[in-house]
C-alpha cells in the first residue's frame, strides 16, 4: 500500500489542465484551491499505516488477496458497510474537511460492480470482467477513484436528448473500433482532480433515444482533452490572498476541492468503458450510486456534527459560559442530532440486502431518513455553535491586526475572554467554529447536496415507506370492512 508522500509524488507527476480563479494552475498539489484537499486525502494514506487503525482502514480484498484500503473495498456483507460508516464517522473529526475523491470513489466501485453484473445477466456483455479486472488494478496500486456523477444539466426541466446544447449532459460523439469518444462535462466534482481515476457514471433515467448518454467508465484526470476549473467558494478567495493560517479556521485541511471537468472530445478505451448504450440501466446505476454514498455521507456529516460541538465547548469554556444550563443543553442537542444520523446510518447498513453480484446494499428506507437527518445536524449544530461562540464568529480580527505594533494590542485586550485563555486561541476557536458552521467553508451548502438533495431523498422514502401496507393494517385495526 502507497504511502502519504507516494500518493502526493503520484499526483505531482500527473500535470493535469486545471484552472482557478481564472488562471491556469502550475501545479495542484501546491496550489491554495487544493494543496488543503491533497492533505485530507493524504491523511487517508497515513493512517492506514497505522497499527491502531488497521482493522478499521484496511481489509483484505477477496480479488486480490491482499490487504486494500477500506476506500477500495467492495462491501460483501451489512458487517462491511457498517464498517464503512464507522471510517466517514471515525475520520471526519481529524480533517474536519473533505476526502471527496475518496468517499464517492467508493460508492462509484461498489455501483459499477453490481451494475455491471447486472447488464451481463440482460446482455451477455463483458462489462463486470473489465470492471474486476480494472478494481484489481486500482487495489492493488492503492490508488485513488473518485465518482462523477452530476452532469452540467442545462435546463433542468428537460431531459438529456431535449437540451438546446447537448453538451449539458456528458456524450457520445463518436464511436471506434477500440472505444468510444465523449463530450460535455460533470459539475461540482469532489477532489476529481487530486484522484488517479475518475469514475463516471449517469445522472438520471434514461430513454431509448438516449443511449448515448448511458456511459461509464474510468478515466485519469490527466487524460487529453479533459480541463478542470475549482469551485471559487468565497473561503477560498481568502487563501489566495492570505498566508496566514489563523484566518481559515481548518488552515491544513479545509478546502472543498471540487472542479467542474470538461470533457472535450476525450478518448475512452473499450477496456476502461463499462457501460455503452444499455439506456434502461442508467437510472439504476445513478440511484444506486446515491443509495450507497448517503451511508457515507450521513456518516461523515454526524463526524462533523461531532467536531461542531467540540469546537463549541471549547469556545464556552473560553467564554467562561461552560457552566450555564442554556450552554450546556446546546452542545447535548448537538449531540443528539449527531447521534440520530449516525445510529440511522447504521440501521440502513444493518439492514442492507444482498446483491446478485454479492455486493451489499444499504436499506433504502433507513439510508435516506440518514442523509435527510444528517443535513438538518449539520444546519442545526451550525445554528446552536454560532449561538455559543457568539459573535466574535463573524467579527474577528486577522493575524495581521494582532501582529500591527499599533493595534495588536488593543485587539489582544478587547477581544479576550477569560484571563487564563489567550486571545489568539479565543479566536481561533472562533475561526473553526466560522468554518465548520459554512461562514468560512461551503460546509452545510455540501452536506445538503452531496448524495443527492433532499427532494431525492424524500421521492427515495416515498417509494420504501410501505404505505400501503400500513394502510391495510389500520383499516383492519379499526375494524373497516370493504
Amino acid at each position: 500500500m502507497k504511502t502519504e508522500q507516494e500518493y502526493r509524488d503520484s499526483i505531482r507527476a500527473m500535470q493535469p489542465i486545471v484552472y482557478a480563479f481564472g488562471e491556469k494552475v502550475a501545479q495542484v498539489v501546491d496550489h491554495p484551491t487544493f494543496a488543503p484537499t491533497v492533505n485530507a486525502i493524504a491523511l487517508t494514506y497515513k493512517m492506514a499505516k497505522e497499527t491502531e487503525n488497521e482493522t478499521l482502514m484496511t481489509v483484505k480484498s477477496p480479488f486480490t488477496g491482499k490487504m486494500t484500503n477500506r476506500f477500495l473495498h467492495i462491501c460483501q456483507s451489512p458487517e462491511e458497510l457498517i464498517k464503512r460508516a464507522e471510517l466517514s464517522k471515525f475520520l471526519t473529526p481529524f480533517h474536519g474537511a473533505c476526502i471527496g475523491a475518496r468517499c464517492v470513489g467508493t460508492g462509484a466501485l461498489n455501483t459499477l460492480f453490481m451494475i455491471t453484473d447486472d447488464i451481463d445477466n440482460k446482455y451477455g456483455t463483458d462489462y463486470h470482467d473489465r470492471f474486476v479486472k480494472f478494481l484489481k488494478h486500482v487495489q492493488e496500486e492503492d490508488l485513488v477513484t473518485s465518482g462523477m456523477v452530476t452532469d452540467a444539466k442545462g435546463d433542468r426541466s428537460l431531459s438529456p436528448s431535449q437540451q438546446a446544447d447537448p453538451d449539458v449532459y456528458l456524450h457520445i460523439v463518436e464511436r471506434r473500433e477500440d472505444g468510444i469518444v465523449v463530450s460535455g462535462a460533470k459539475a461540482h466534482q469532489s477532489g476529481a482532480v487530486l484522484a488517479h481515476y475518475n469514475l463516471v457514471v449517469p445522472t438520471t433515467s434514461m430513454k431509448e433515444n438516449e443511449k448515448d448518454f448511458a456511459i461509464a467508465f474510468a478515466v485519469p484526470p490527466n487524460a487529453p482533452g479533459i480541463t478542470h476549473i475549482a469551485e471559487g467558494p468565497a473561503p477560498n478567495a481568502r487563501r489566495l490572498m492570505d498566508t496566514d493560517e489563523m484566518d481559515f479556521g481548518n488552515a491544513e485541511y479545509g478546502v472543498h476541492g471540487s472542479t467542474l471537468v470538461v470533457f472535450d472530445n476525450v478518448f475512452i478505451p473499450n477496456e476502461m468503458i463499462f457501460m455503452c448504450g444499455e439506456y434502461e440501466f442508467a437510472g439504476v446505476m445513478a440511484n444506486t450510486f446515491g443509495t450507497f454514498q448517503r451511508l457515507a455521507t450521513a456518516s461523515c456529516k454526524s463526524g462533523h456534527c461531532d467536531l461542531t460541538y467540540g469546537a463549541a465547548a471549547v469556545a464556552a469554556d473560553y467564554n467562561g459560559i461552560e457552566k450555564l444550563s442554556h450552554i450546556k443543553d446546546k452542545i447535548v442537542e448537538m449531540s443528539f442530532q449527531s447521534a440520530l444520523a449516525y445510529g440511522t446510518a447504521l440501521g440502513a447498513a444493518y439492514k442492507a440486502k444482498a446483491h446478485p453480484s454479492g455486493a451489499y446494499i444499504p436499506d433504502d428506507l433507513l439510508v435516506n431518513a440518514a442523509k435527510l437527518q444528517a443535513v438538518d445536524a449539520v444546519w442545526e449544530c451550525s445554528k446552536l455553535a454560532t449561538e455559543v461562540v457568539g459573535g466574535i464568529v463573524s467579527t474577528a480580527p486577522t493575524q495581521k491586526d494582532f501582529d500591527n505594533p499599533e493595534i495588536g494590542k488593543y485587539v489582544d485586550k478587547y477581544f479576550k475572554g477569560k484571563a487564563d485563555v489567550s486571545t489568539e486561541n479565543r479566536v481561533r476557536i472562533a475561526r473553526l467554529i466560522e468554518y465548520l458552521c459554512g461562514q468560512g467553508s461551503i460546509i452545510p451548502t455540501e452536506s445538503s447536496h452531496g448524495g443527492g438533495p433532499a427532494a431525492v431523498q424524500r421521492l427515495g422514502m416515498r417509494l420504501n415507506n410501505n404505505v400501503n401496507y400500513l394502510k391495510g393494517k389500520a383499516e383492519k385495526m379499526a375494524g373497516i370492512k370493504k
